[in-house]
């Protein structure tokens, strides 16, 4: 082929090294890389592991003062972003830790975020106003620019688990922050407001307030998604699994992430399924194994693990069944009609 087109050896040739002078690039010779056949994401399948995480959450309470941050909190990264703070190519995975007695002040953002208790009973979660008490496999959501903090009033610690989408908004340039005063103590004087209005399933108020894209109702109780799972029929592979929905519509959460429950049957292996969507699991409970592409992990409660774009995956309890936090950015593709999913 014409030294012109590839360049030959390993020095371009001097049409191709006038074109990079020019901060041009020609398409014959990059191509692959800018229409790949398939997703290429640069994570790969991990997994944090409780018994490691949890000594350094407890760690940071005694070293990292609540008054002196915005949150304490520990990010899972993945080494693959390089240094960048990213559990996924559009998430954040985290734990949060509070000690009785303590705050974490108030703040809002363009990032979509969520709070599913793991160790918080307790604690309450005020989002807009509205009080939302958190109880074991409970999940608060926080929508976008909506102000919220954190309060823990029991005797003892707590943590829950943190997921929020700023890696997608930072990104797109499109993340703002605005930071509350920590002195209002007028913030955390409210009850559940207007989430009374939401707290039965099957009955919607036509004159309550309504976040535009996102859910009107910020608290899902862990006892009703307990109660949901058990009652829901298995499919052929003997797995459970709810969507956690917007009342008023019936579609995800928020715009930017989609949450679900799922019951794994005791050593039963789900169907093998991909889709062009990242998502993270938290361990609510009980022991398994999954297999993610080429990567295969075993798992207990409390571990968070990663599947990353277009990766075959499949989940099997052991020794009983387990059950499954799951918060994906697939909702992001669905309303760009770019989703695509594949079983086998």
């Amino acid at each position: 082929m014409n030294d012109a087109v590839t360049g030959g050896g390993n020095e371009p040739s001097p049409y191709l090294a006038d074109l990079y002078r020019a901060n041009l690039h020609p398409l014959w010779d990059r191509y692959k890389r800018i229409t790949p056949r398939e997703p290429k994401p640069r994570d790969t399948p991990f997994i944090w592991r409780w018994r490691d995480t949890e000594p350094l959450l407890h760690r940071a309470v005694s070293e990292v003062p609540i008054e002196e941050i915005e949150r304490r909190a520990l990010i899972m990264t993945h080494p693959n972003f390089g240094g960048d703070t990213a559990t996924s190519a559009n998430m954040l995975g985290a734990f949060t830790v509070l000690d009785p007695g303590e705050q974490a002040r108030p703040h809002r953002h363009t990032g979509a975020a969520l709070r599913f208790a793991v160790q918080a009973e307790g604690a309450a979660t005020i989002v807009n106003g509205r009080w939302c008490e958190m109880r074991s496999g409970d999940l608060i959501l926080t929508p976008p620019m909506a102000w919220h903090g954190h309060i823990n009033q029991s005797n003892r610690r707590i943590i829950w688990f943190d997921a929020a989408n700023m890696p997608l908004l930072c990104a797109l340039n499109a993340h703002f922050f605005e930071a509350g005063d920590p002195t209002d103590d007028h913030f955390w004087k409210v009850d559940a407001g207007e989430e009374r209005i939401w707290q039965a399933a099957g009955l919607a108020s036509p004159e309550a307030a309504t976040v535009p894209g996102c859910s009107p109702k910020f608290h899902y109780p862990g006892a009703a998604t307990r109660d949901t799972l058990a009652a829901t029929a298995a499919g052929a592979d003997g797995s459970r699994t709810v969507r956690y929905v917007n009342p008023a519509t019936g579609g995800a959460v928020m715009p930017t992430l989609d949450c679900y429950a799922m019951r794994l049957n005791a050593d039963s292996p789900t169907r093998t399924r991909r889709g062009a969507y990242t998502s993270m699991c938290l361990v609510v409970s009980g022991h398994g194994r999954s297999r993610v592409g080429d990567a295969e992990f075993e798992w207990g409660p409390n571990d968070v693990f990663t599947i990353p774009s277009w990766h075959w995956v499949t989940h099997q309890a052991l020794g009983g069944e387990a059950d499954l936090f799951i918060v994906s950015d697939r909702v992001v593709f669905e309303r760009l009609e770019l989703l695509r999913e594949e079983w086998r």
